[in-house]
């Protein structure tokens, strides 16, 4: 780590020893601390809150709730979880995080103990089991390019068709509050915080949720852009057609695909309203 790095982890982790942690990937918001521990590196995974949602994530990958094993999620609480670390082969002689969008980092397991990421609540250990996610990755990565939905020119159009529709006084206000909300996305805490839902909070969102409904046409186009997938948050906050909310349960192959996946198939279903 840098002596930057250094500081900025201490502060999140005190019990962490930032001289012996190794750092085995950089900075990318393409995938977080679950994808890791399931070996996706392009794809942003979260099965929700719960130890419940964990149990039946992992179950779709193959793995059980054990005494020990080379998966560890993390908690403040059982209805309150935070984190996956990883161990065993190709991870180090130790354990491996992808700390939200900010570093993986080779650790001790309770050096990341704490008010951030709480505690290691269960361990998952490999089954006989059949291990579904499996075999639908490898279906997702014979059929490449499945996930990011590009646009026709007519479904582009009427997008922009949508858009120009919103008075542009709001246009103009919406994209100076996005850009202000989209800096709180990794600042202090954030940046190693893999729950989406973390970003439906503070002053900036607020100031969006303000807006109403009205931006939603805006919205959608920030999710055209697979960087954009946190306006998900917001965009489930505003939507009033229950149709037009895209979720997934923890046992969803579509999981798969990630935030950005869902971000795409939002745009597509709201296109086709």
């Amino acid at each position: 780590m840098t002596l930057q790095e250094k500081s900025s982890f201490k502060g999140l982790f005190p019990a962490l020893d930032v001289d012996a942690a190794v750092v085995s990937g950089e900075v990318t918001q393409a995938y977080n601390c679950i994808s890791w521990t399931v070996g996706i590196t392009n794809s942003w995974l979260w099965p929700g809150a719960s130890i419940g949602n964990f149990d039946t994530f992992y179950r779709q990958w193959g793995f059980a709730r054990a005494g020990n094993g080379p998966v560890a999620a993390w908690g403040s609480s059982t209805s309150s979880m935070t984190h996956g670390c990883v161990s065993g082969v190709g991870h180090g002689s130790r354990w491996e995080s992808k700390c939200g969008e900010s570093l993986r980092i080779q650790h001790g397991l309770t050096e990341l103990d704490g008010s951030t990421y709480g505690r290691v609540l269960a361990f998952y250990s490999k089954t006989r089991i059949s291990a579904p996610f499996n075999e639908t990755l490898a279906e997702l990565l014979v059929s490449k390019g499945q996930r990011i939905m590009k646009l026709t020119t007519s479904e582009t159009a009427n997008l922009k068709k949508e858009v120009v529709r919103v008075p542009e006084d709001v246009r103009t206000a919406f994209d100076k509050a996005f850009e202000a909300w989209k800096k709180t996305w990794f600042a202090g805490s954030l940046s190693i915080d893999s729950n989406p839902y973390s970003r439906a909070h503070g002053k900036e969102f607020d100031d969006l949720v303000a807006f109403g409904p009205q931006i939603l046409p805006l919205l959608v186009e920030t999710l055209t852009d697979e960087g954009n997938f946190f306006s998900l948050v917001l965009y489930d906050s505003l939507q009033t057609d229950a149709r037009l909310i895209v979720q997934y349960e923890p046992d969803d192959p579509r999981l798969i695909q990630g935030e950005q996946g869902r971000a795409a198939f939002v745009v597509r279903a709201w296109l086709a309203r």
